[in-house]
Formats: structure tokens, C-alpha cells, sequence
């Protein structure tokens, strides 16, 4: 079952905060990272329980990316995959 994925308004913040922290010191990495996040969302449009259970029926999926990789935090609702939040593994987050 293939499900359309849909980015809020908090995750399309996060997608281009890290874009711009890595093209502050390697632009080349800051594209890689955007490729490996739309990869990411492909995943999870073909095969949208890729990611492991989370709480309240949050879905993760991780990616590697260097040291750590990118969590996609994700729900699904219906037809379509709402992505919640994006972070980096290593980065401290909000509580």
C-alpha cells in the first residue's frame, strides 16, 4: 500500500534548519542530507510501517548520516503519512 506523504509546517522548519547548519561549513553534505531525507520519505510512502512503533502512534525512521542519522518522526492518518518532526540523532531537542 502506497500513502502520500505530507511534511508539517514543524518538520519543513526542521528539513531547512539542517540544511542550513551543514551548508554553513559543507554545502555538498547539506545536499546530501536533503537527498538522504527525500529517500526517507519515499521509504515511508511505499512501505509506510518501515518505521518502528513509537509512543501515541508516533512512527521513527532512522537514516544514517555520518556520525548519527536523522530521525523522521511520523503518524499515519488514514492515507497519508504526516512527518511531525526531523532531527539529527545527536542534536539535543526540546523536551
Amino acid at each position: 500500500m502506497t500513502v502520500e506523504v505530507r511534511l508539517s509546517p514543524a518538520s519543513l522548519l526542521d528539513r531547512d534548519r539542517i540544511f542550513l547548519f551543514l551548508a554553513g561549513s559543507d554545502r555538498a553534505a547539506a545536499y546530501r542530507a536533503l537527498d538522504i531525507l527525500a529517500k526517507g520519505f519515499e521509504d515511508i510512502a511505499a512501505f509506510p510501517q518501515i518505521g518502528r512503533a513509537g509512543p501515541d502512534g508516533y512512527r521513527c525512521l532512522v537514516l544514517r548520516f555520518g556520525k548519527g542519522g536523522y530521525e523522521i518522526r511520523y503518524r499515519l492518518v488514514g492515507d497519508r503519512a504526516v512527518v511531525t518532526r526531523i532531527f539529527h540523532t545527536r542534536e539535543d531537542r526540546p523536551g
